[in-house]
Order: structure tokens, then C-alpha cells, then sequence
């Protein structure tokens, strides 16, 4: 039997110890993982990608990596300045070349300082309404790419009639420099096709026969580069299909200069008299009907003036040099009065 004083002997104070350990030990723990997994998404949040709000990005000037940062954050393109700044060191970028430079759908920091310091990808160039193909491949070697000339082969394989003519868009684009021609003719070609669907139909009607599109696409290109401006696109339209309609001949001069351009023989502003006996089925003082295709790439609004023109009695039009634009008549006498005052005109001006 134990004694009074065995009864009354102080506890160990180890197992408290271990319990006390035990729940510290466990509690950071917790905050380790804790602090863990919030560096973790921090730096997820810092140095992984994210949706590019746009898939472009435009340099006006060399900037330096601190001010693209600070621009592609304010863009939307990274969370963190600091973070891109931190892998743009780590890989040597310091300054970044003026330029258009194509994103990924998502991209990281490190992602986006390897497309920068790799240099613009992307060149921004113009096509007004009316340029040949021509004048296309001539612009994009100005610009600086790659394949213009082999663009140029492309359109106008060796004696065949242009399958392109005519069906790439001019509009302003920002086009890959280093491209193949195929994909470059493809881009044009795309907004072609929506601005093709977009066209009122039926289409305008010859003899009682509906014109094809690529008459459409034709007589489109004839009004391009006959009309003054957009206004009177309708009414060149009309007249073209009166004298179809007629039968007359277009005897449309632009016609006869694109023939040239195509033989070699160069452009030219004033036509002369041994340029309307140029032999050319382009030549429609010489041919009936509409030429055997597009004459240049016409815009949006030629190629609704082709699709639905306006109604009108004129079979003739002149440039007046004083209003900068055509006169109208519906009959011959009425043509060369507007003629000879056209001339009066040309020889009043300085």
C-alpha cells in the first residue's frame, strides 16, 4: 500500500511538453504549407500566362524594357511590370525595336520578352482601291517583306490570265514580313470574301442574262479607276451596263493602260492615239463587252456600285477639270458638247 507521501508525488511534465510540441509542430506546419502555396500562386500571378487582351503590339519607338513593362501592363498583357522586367534582365532584353510585333493567345513574361527580343514581326502596309496586283507586290518590297516578289509571281503566272486580280482587298493590314506569297494572298483574299457576301443581290443583268460574280468583280474594277469619286460610282455603274446592255463598247481608257502594264510596256497618265489600236482583248475600243477580267483590286463601295447600279439614261461620261468630276449625257451631241467645254477648261487652267 502506498504511503501518504506516494500519493501526494508531482506529475511529469513531459507528455504536456510533447502535447504543446506536438500542436506547434502541427500549426507550423500549416502556415509552412500555407505560405507555400501562396508564394506558389504568387508567382503564378507574377510569371505565368495569361489571355492576351489583343494579339498585336505596337512599338511606335525603341523603347526601353522598363517602358514596354510598364506599356503591356497598363495593356492587360502582363499583371506585374516588375516580373517582366525581372526575366526581360534574365534574358538580355534591353531595348526593344520599334515595330508590330504578333502574341500567342496567351503568353507568360518570359514568353513575351523572347518575341521582343526577337525583334517586329508583323508590317503594317496600305493598298489603296485600284492597285494592281502590281502595285501590291511593289508596296510590300518598299515595306520590307520578305517574299514580295515571289507575291508578285504568284498573281501573274507567266502567260496566264491572273487568277488573283481583283480579289485582293485593298485596306490597310498589318501582314507577317516574313510570309510566303500564298499566305499573304490569302489574307487579302479573305476579306475579299466577306465583302463579297456582303454584296445586294440579284446580281445586274445583261440581255436578260444575270452577270457572273467575276463579271461583278470586273465591272468593279472598270469603276474603280473610271470614277471620280465615291458618289458618282453608281452612275459609272449605270452607264457601264447601259452600253452593254446597248450593244456599244465600253471604250474605257484604263482598260488599255492596264493591257500595257501587263505587256511590259509601263504606265502611263495621257493616252495617245496608237494607244487605242493597242491589240489586247483589254482593249474595248477594240473588243465587245467587258474585258477578260479585273483591270485592279477595287474597294467596297466599287464593288456595290457594280452590284447594284444606279438607273440612269447615260451612255457617256467626261472628266471635267474644273468640278473634278464627270459630266453625264445620254447623247452623243450632248457627249462632245461636254467634251469640247472639258477642253476649254484643260486650257483655261494654269
Amino acid at each position: 500500500m502506498d504511503s501518504p507521501q506516494s500519493l501526494h508525488r508531482p506529475r511529469s511534465k513531459w507528455p504536456v511538453f510533447l502535447v504543446w510540441l506536438v500542436i506547434l509542430g502541427g500549426v507550423g506546419f500549416g502556415a509552412f504549407s500555407y505560405w507555400k502555396r501562396w508564394e506558389e500562386k504568387r508567382h503564378i500571378m507574377r510569371f505565368g500566362p495569361i489571355p492576351m487582351p489583343s494579339r498585336v503590339a505596337r512599338v511606335p519607338n525603341d523603347w526601353s524594357a522598363e517602358t514596354l513593362a510598364l506599356r503591356l501592363q497598363k495593356a492587360g498583357k502582363v499583371r506585374d511590370a516588375s516580373a517582366f522586367e525581372e526575366v526581360a534582365d534574365e534574358i538580355g532584353l534591353q531595348n526593344v525595336q520599334k515595330g508590330i510585333y504578333a502574341l500567342p493567345r496567351s503568353a507568360s513574361p518570359r514568353d513575351l520578352a523572347k518575341i521582343f527580343k526577337a525583334g517586329p514581326t508583323l508590317g503594317r502596309v496600305t493598298f489603296p482601291e485600284g492597285f494592281t496586283g502590281f502595285q501590291m507586290a511593289a508596296r510590300l518590297k518598299k515595306n520590307g517583306f520578305v517574299n514580295a516578289d515571289a507575291f508578285r509571281t504568284l498573281v501573274y503566272p507567266p502567260g496566264k490570265l491572273s487568277p488573283y486580280e481583283g480579289t485582293l482587298f485593298p485596306q490597310t493590314y498589318d501582314l507577317p514580313l516574313n510570309g510566303n506569297a500564298k499566305s499573304l494572298t490569302a489574307r487579302l483574299q479573305r476579306q475579299f470574301e466577306k465583302t463579297l457576301k456582303g454584296l445586294p443581290r440579284p446580281f445586274p443583268q445583261v440581255k436578260g442574262k444575270v452577270l457572273t460574280t467575276v463579271q461583278v468583280i470586273t465591272m468593279a474594277s472598270l469603276i474603280e479607276r473610271e470614277a471620280a469619286s465615291r458618289e458618282e460610282m453608281p452612275t459609272v455603274a449605270g452607264v457601264i451596263l447601259n452600253r452593254l446592255n446597248a450593244p456599244m463598247r465600253l471604250q474605257i481608257d484604263a482598260a488599255i493602260l492596264y493591257a500595257r502594264v501587263l505587256e511590259g510596256k509601263g504606265s502611263k497618265k495621257r493616252m495617245t492615239y496608237a494607244d487605242y489600236k493597242f491589240k489586247s482583248p483589254y482593249n474595248t475600243y477594240l473588243s465587245a463587252g467587258l474585258p477578260p477580267g479585273p483591270i485592279c483590286n477595287p474597294g467596297a463601295d466599287a464593288l456595290k456600285a457594280a452590284a447594284h447600279p444606279a438607273k440612269t439614261n447615260a451612255l457617256y461620261y467626261v472628266l471635267s477639270p474644273l468640278l473634278k468630276r464627270h459630266r453625264f449625257a445620254s447623247s452623243y451631241s450632248e457627249h462632245l458638247k461636254n467634251v469640247r467645254l472639258a477642253e476649254k477648261e484643260r486650257a483655261a487652267m494654269p
